[in-house]
């Protein structure tokens, strides 16, 4: 027997569409790397660093009530989200949420997958929310490899000494894609989450006042005639 290179399996070919659209394909999981912390977050870099540590490959959650990012491979590689399908404007930064939280017990097994909430913070789409999961190789290695680099920056941050409240450990990111040949459906697009900056857990800085405007200058006024 022949061992197929796994880069030539199907695995980055998007499940069927109208499934994952309605949200029919949202398993849960055992935990995820991503809602957003409501007055539970973690209380130390140390640890959500451990916590992190212990996020195997492929595990994360499922209904969330939020709008769905999906990633279309078969439509070259189109990032959209939502049942409209609104496709991100370009160039637009989405934030990632880091912190983790476990699901409640159920008394039944939790089906292991992985997500991560995302919120954009710049364009016409600034504001929106929406969970990126993982649904083909291609999207489970964005994910694994955006977890590996919050965990170096968060041992990055711990090394400067500083909290969980100061450190910049949410990544911002950009939507793109690439492409490899495969050797049966040809070019394959996959997902690729590009980290341009970080910031804290509490959002973006806010943006500078702006200055005020220049007083203009004064008018001369006309010289009144003297009355003799």
């Amino acid at each position: 027997m022949t061992d197929v290179p796994d880069h030539d399996r199907d695995h980055d070919r998007d499940d069927d569409d109208d499934a994952i659209d309605s949200g029919e394909h949202e398993g849960f999981g055992s935990k995820h790397v991503a809602p957003a912390p409501a007055g539970g977050a973690l209380t130390s870099l140390a640890a959500l660093s451990a916590a992190l540590a212990n996020v195997p490959a492929g595990t994360y959650l499922g209904r969330t009530g939020l709008p769905m990012l999906l990633f279309k491979s078969r439509q070259n590689g189109t990032w959209m989200f939502g049942q409209r399908k609104t496709i991100p404007e370009p160039g637009s930064k989405w934030a990632a949420n880091p912190d983790i939280t476990k699901l409640p017990d159920t008394g039944f097994p939790w089906q292991d997958q992985m997500a991560v909430n995302m919120k954009c913070i710049t364009g016409v789409d600034a504001g929106v929310e929406v969970i990126f999961k993982a649904t083909t190789d291609g999207a489970l290695t964005a994910l694994n490899e955006l977890l590996e680099k919050v965990r170096n920056q968060i041992e990055s941050e711990k090394g400067k000494g500083k909290t969980i409240h100061d450190a910049e450990i949410a990544p911002f990111m950009l939507l793109e894609n690439d492409s490899y040949p495969h050797r049966e459906y040809g070019k394959t697009w996959i997902p690729i989450l590009t980290i341009v900056g970080w910031m804290p857990l509490s959002g973006p800085a806010p943006a500078p006042a702006p200055a005020p405007a220049p007083e203009p200058p004064p008018v001369d006024q006309p010289r009144r005639r003297r009355v003799a």
